[in-house]
């Protein structure tokens, strides 16, 4: 079974985790659902949100890549007793000193996913639907929970431009013309 941890002063982790909460601002509808990718490489620990990126040193075993929830993950952190956490990854699982949570992981057998996706902060769909233009492949993007919001803006893609072609077919345009300007525009 492929496993995989990091261990780090609590005091470090609970800093950087509440440093990433504050670049989403007080929890509301849109952001109480934010994941938190984490990636262990050699004595390196990775966290990013969109919008934030932060590599802690710590010790770490193996490698791995993980999502969570952010305000959950800084909740389990908060409410740990001991001064140095340590966090064991196993197939869909994570340990945190004796608790166990139900999370997505993937071991770096294969390169699929090992990068992570920078969004912005307040992206758009226009960040979404460049995703898959900048190389990141459906897996990346699924893993980063964004395959949804892809699909989402590429409806909504198609609905404006529904839209567009009903208000200027008056005047010989198209939807190819319409799909073409769009593409050029945001280089899809």
């Amino acid at each position: 079974m492929n496993s995989s941890s990091f261990s780090i002063k609590k005091s470090i982790l609970l800093k950087t985790l509440k440093e990433l909460s504050r670049v989403l601002g007080r929890i509301s509808k849109l952001n109480k659902s934010t994941v938190l990718e984490i990636t262990i490489t050699n004595e390196k620990l990775t966290l990013v949100i969109p919008g934030a990126k932060h590599i802690l040193d710590c010790d770490t075993t193996n490698t791995v890549k993980a999502t969570i929830n952010l305000f959950y993950f800084l909740e389990v952190i908060s409410s740990q007793k001991k001064t140095k956490i340590h966090c064991k990854f196993t197939e869909g699982k994570i340990d945190i000193e004796g608790l166990t949570l139900n999370i997505q992981t993937t071991f770096f057998e294969t390169d699929k996913i090992l990068r992570s996706v920078k969004m912005p902060l307040n992206y758009t769909d226009w960040h979404l639907l460049r995703l898959e233009k900048e190389g990141f492949t459906k897996e990346e993007i699924e893993f980063n929970n964004l395959n949804y919001k892809v699909y989402c803006a590429k409806r909504t893609l198609k609905l404006n431009i529904s839209k567009t072609f009903d208000l200027l077919k008056i005047y010989g345009v198209n939807e190819k013309d319409i799909e073409e300007i769009i593409n050029k525009k945001i280089e899809l």
